[in-house]
């Protein structure tokens, strides 16, 4: 009995010491498992990001533009106008929109004999007005209603029109006869209220929201109706009619897709042509979570320097003599020269999808976080797990590259 007592307790330690070391093996392995999802997560939704900037400015004779939100995530989509305290631990993360121009140009099909000619036609001569409203009437190309198929524009559309004559800067005190390496063509982007199959014509709504964007020395119109008939700066007369349609012009249709980061549910989101419900792309509660996107463009500078956009080493967010700006509109200098974006860098903050057992019940680690785009650094919190405070007992990693924009300096319109 004593035998088997001894025997027994022994056994007993045995079986303990595997157990606790099965346990501690399990917690290992869950930790990693973890870790290595948070990796493969944290690259892809990088990656994706970076390819779609990258294969937009990589399209040989393609143009595009974008549109830059500092801290302008919602949990809706792309906030309209930068967030009140840029340079923060407070601020959101940021949203980018990419508008591609010319989609229609290219089309795979075959036009009369000649097996060569686009389907689509992006570049009608003129811009032709059929009532100047408002609300706006345009006549569209006929070939973007084909036979039988799907109109190639649908309620809700943007249309972007470019003028092949006029040159603008939506800075005012900027001349475009004197310094035309200053300047752009005037262009505009509208969206296009409904379509008429049958008249094949589109009507831009009575609104000033219609105009998505347009880079007239004009920093916004009252109405459409200003816009259509144009408003006079520096004795110039900018706006639809007397810059775009009156003269030879380019119409197109223009793609957008938006990127932001919805905080609350913790994921990468989508918006095609800022309409609709934001798709998710990464992240959630199943997956781990998108918790900031930072952005910060490098712009060539005439003297040879950089000029850095989205990051922040001041107090007053904004530091001229190290050339450095929270966003595009923290300077006057600043007007127009998106058509300077050189690079891109992408900062992307992503968490574990839960706590690793392997701190659970034994410590939550406060973690620092480094600072990235005009954010400062960030320390975890034991106690909130709402933005900007970070709860701790979670993985926390920065992932990030830049996309170089190829063909920006050959683009007529940034």
């Amino acid at each position: 009995m004593v035998e088997l007592l001894i025997a027994t307790a022994i056994f007993a330690l045995v079986l303990t010491g595997l157990t606790v070391a099965f346990m501690q093996q399990q917690r290992q392995s869950n930790f990693t498992q973890e870790d290595v999802d948070l990796d493969q997560t944290g690259r892809a939704a990088l990656n994706y990001i970076a390819s779609e900037i990258r294969n937009t400015t990589a399209r040989q004779g393609k143009s595009f533009s974008l549109k830059f939100v500092n801290g302008g995530s919602l949990s809706t989509g792309c906030a309209a106008t930068n967030t009140a305290n840029p340079g923060t631990v407070n601020s959101p993360p940021d949203c980018l929109t990419i508008y591609t121009w010319d989609i229609t140009r290219g089309e795979d099909s075959t036009k009369g004999a000649n097996p060569l000619a686009p389907r689509f036609s992006s570049t009608p001569g003129t811009v032709s007005i059929v009532s100047p409203g408002p609300p706006l009437v345009l006549q569209l190309p006929s070939d973007w209603f084909p036979s039988g198929g799907t109109p190639l524009i649908q309620n809700g559309d943007l249309l972007g029109f470019r003028s092949r004559i006029n040159l603008c800067s939506p800075d005012p005190t900027v001349n475009c006869g004197t310094t035309p390496q200053s300047c752009t063509e005037c262009s505009v982007i509208l969206r296009v209220g409904t379509v008429d199959t049958t008249t094949q014509q589109a009507t831009i709504a009575d609104s000033v929201s219609s105009i998505v964007e347009q880079n007239f020395p004009v920093s916004s119109f009252s109405t459409l109706s200003n816009f259509i008939n144009g408003v006079t700066v520096n004795g110039v007369n900018y706006g639809f009619v007397p810059t775009i349609a009156s003269q030879t012009s380019e119409m197109t249709i223009v793609r957008a897709r938006s990127f932001n980061i919805d905080t609350t549910l913790k994921q990468l989101e989508v918006t095609q042509n800022a309409t609709g419900s934001p798709q998710p792309v990464a992240g959630g509660s199943d997956t781990p979570g998108m918790v900031d996107l930072q952005f910060v463009f490098n712009l060539q500078d005439t003297d040879g320097g950089i000029t850095k956009v989205g990051v922040c080493s001041s107090s007053s967010c904004k530091d001229t003599a190290k050339r450095m700006f929270s966003d595009f509109a923290a300077d006057p200098s600043l007007l127009g020269r998106q058509k300077d974006i050189r690079s891109v860098e992408i900062y992307l903050l992503v968490r574990s999808r839960v706590t690793p057992p392997l701190t659970q019940g034994i410590r939550i680690p406060v973690q620092t976080i480094t600072g990235i785009g005009d954010v400062p650094q960030r320390t975890t919190s034991t106690t909130s797990d709402t933005f900007p405070a970070l709860k701790a007992g979670y993985i926390y990693k920065i992932f990030s590259t830049t996309v170089y924009l190829r063909n920006m300096a050959r683009e007529d319109f940034g």
